[in-house]
This record gives C-alpha cells, sequence and structure tokens, in this order.
C-alpha cells in the first residue's frame, strides 16, 4: 500500500469520533429560516468566539483564505473558534497566539498612521472587518417549528424529538437579554419557570435578527406564559456543548490558507518582533501551533460520537451576517413589554 493512501486512511481514522457503534444523531444543529423561529432555551448557553476566514461569493469578497483552503479531505472549516478565547473558562487568554485577531491589530495600527494613503486606507479598512472577532452564544433549544432529529441505529433511521444546539448572535441577543431584565428574577431558560421566545430574521439591505417573547394573546392586555418543560423534554439529553462546538483548528492549517499578502503581513510583523525583542522568530511555531490541533479530547470524541458523521453546523449557507459584528450589539434591541404570567 501507497504511503500516500496510508497517510489518508490515518486522517480518515483521527477524524472519525469513536462512539462504540451506538445510536447517533443527526440534524441537532438547529438553522434560522426567514420569517419567525419559535424556540425554547434550555438550561446553560457557551460563549465563543469565532472567525469567519472563507470567501464571501455573495458579497464578492475574497475572504482571509484561499478556497483551497476549505476543499478536499484536509480541508478547514470557514468558521473557527479564535485561539486567544479560553472556552472552558470564558474568558481571554492570557497570551495572545491568534494569528487572524494579529492581523485584525495590524490593519488597526496602519489606520492610525497619518501618512496611510486613500489606497492603503481601503485595503486595511477591509482587512480589519474581515478580521475581526465574532461573539456568539451556543445554546440548547427546543425548536417549537420542527422539534425532531433523525436517530441512526443499526442502519435505521428514526425521528425522535431532541434538543437542538442554536447559534445565537448578538443582535438577537440583545432583544433576549431584555426579556430577561423584564422577566427577573425569573430565568426564562429555566424548566420550571422558562418560556418560549420568537426569533425573526429579516433579510433587507442586510440581515437582521430580533427576538420578544411568545405571548398568550387569549389575556387582555396579552402576557408572556411560562411554558414549563414537560416530562418528556425535561428527559432530553443535553447537548455537551464545549466537546461538539469547541474544538480548535489546527493553526498551522490557517496560516497555510491566508492569502499570501496577508501570511507576508503575519511574517514581517513577527520578524520585527523577534527583531525587537532578540528572540528566534515564532511563525508557525508558538505554544498554540504546537499545541492546537483538530484532534478532540477523548471527551470531546465521546460527546462527537452522538452526532452522525458527516453532521455538523451548516456548511453550504454559513457567512457572516451583518448582524453579528459580534463585539457590536444592536444599538435599539427591541424590549418586548411582557408581564408575568404562569401558564
Amino acid at each position: 500500500m501507497s504511503k500516500d493512501r496510508m497517510e489518508k486512511i490515518r486522517k480518515f481514522r483521527a477524524r472519525r469520533p469513536r462512539g462504540g457503534g451506538g445510536p447517533r444523531m443527526r440534524g441537532i444543529f438547529h438553522q434560522w429560516k426567514d420569517g419567525d423561529n419559535h424556540i425554547r432555551l434550555v438550561g446553560d448557553f457557551l460563549e465563543v468566539r469565532t472567525h469567519f476566514i472563507s470567501p464571501n461569493p455573495k458579497r464578492k469578497e475574497r475572504g482571509l483564505c484561499q478556497a483551497t483552503a476549505f476543499q478536499g479531505d484536509d480541508s478547514i472549516p470557514k468558521v473557527i473558534n479564535c485561539p486567544d478565547w479560553d472556552i472552558e473558562r470564558s474568558e481571554v487568554k492570557a497570551t495572545k497566539t491568534c494569528r487572524i485577531c494579529k492581523l485584525n491589530a495590524i490593519a488597526h495600527r496602519v489606520l492610525q498612521q497619518e501618512e496611510c494613503t486613500d489606497e492603503e486606507k481601503k485595503y486595511y479598512e477591509n482587512l480589519r472587518r474581515i478580521a475581526r472577532q465574532t461573539i456568539k452564544l451556543k445554546w440548547n433549544i427546543l425548536d417549537r417549528d420542527d422539534p425532531f432529529v433523525l436517530l441512526v441505529a443499526d442502519g435505521e433511521e428514526k425521528r425522535v424529538k431532541a434538543l437542538k444546539i442554536a447559534d445565537i448572535g448578538m443582535e438577537a441577543w440583545g432583544d433576549i437579554e431584555g426579556i430577561y431584565d423584564q422577566m427577573a428574577p425569573l430565568d426564562i431558560a429555566d424548566d420550571k419557570e422558562g418560556l418560549d421566545i420568537c426569533v425573526n430574521r429579516k433579510q433587507a439591505q442586510r440581515m437582521t435578527y430580533s427576538a420578544a417573547a411568545v405571548l398568550d394573546t387569549s389575556l387582555m392586555p396579552p402576557t408572556a406564559k411560562m411554558t414549563p418543560l414537560t416530562d418528556e423534554e425535561k428527559a432530553m439529553k443535553h447537548h455537551d456543548l464545549k466537546a461538539i462546538t469547541g474544538k480548535q483548528t489546527d493553526p498551522l492549517k490557517v496560516m497555510d490558507g491566508l492569502h499570501d499578502d496577508y501570511r507576508q503581513h503575519l511574517e514581517l510583523d513577527e520578524e520585527e518582533e523577534a527583531e525587537a525583542t532578540g528572540t528566534t522568530g515564532t511563525t508557525g511555531t508558538t505554544g498554540a501551533t504546537e499545541t492546537a490541533t483538530e484532534t478532540a479530547t477523548d471527551e470531546a470524541k465521546a460527546a462527537a460520537a452522538e452526532v452522525l458523521d458527516g453532521d455538523g453546523p451548516p456548511k453550504g449557507d454559513v457567512e457572516p451576517d451583518d448582524d453579528e459584528d459580534g463585539l457590536v450589539p444592536s444599538s435599539s434591541p427591541r424590549r418586548t413589554p411582557v408581564s408575568k404570567k404562569k401558564g
């Protein structure tokens, strides 16, 4: 057997979760549809910080990485977790190693220079925008519109009710936060005292997201009706958000996939840092690049084994929405007047 084939088999085996042949689920990642989406938040959320690094044909943008980086057996995801964010502790790491964040910092630095030409300003403003860090919340939810996923066991598929994993961007969160404030001290994601919400996705000049409490319109005035989880819903297993969505992408692959000019910016910047500090350049060999790989931990593999091979966050339609600048929440989140009403 050729070395190339052996290497291909090795990579394939490393990517496959080890689940012992048990039942697996497909379709656990919720996809927002245009219009109203009725959901019920369940339990705690996970804060993640990500970078969208792929070309965006709809906007005619070349992105941070070349298209070939997302093709083939050794491809990288279009959205990657930021290495500077500690998902386990939900805090920024003391040691910064993210090359995409560094590109963003380089763009900021250049734009502060008075001698920056109009052409350079346009180039670096675009780099600053596409290299920004985005904040999202991963949350177990009940999808009231389509509560089913596919359970695959012994070669057979069966539709079953189960929790899904939703991405909550900062614009929608601005409204959800307002619902939390108005319902305080009640927890709208609590099993007993929680309530359903409606997230509306609308495409105008840009994609927008808004959220409001689902109201009991049989009452005057309409009030927020609490929806305690049923015994069936309480029994649904919560997805391990950290294990399933917290995987880091190999930074060497990201570095290799960058457009040449962006990679050269990083190499030059690191050379200058090395000269200033009297240390050896670290391009491609920082602590994170030595330890952060696409191979998940044993715990992550066990959790990922519940998800059917090939299933994962939506890939074909993944792109950064205008509302998800991450660090800039909605400027005027809608506050839906609600009254506390137990159902």
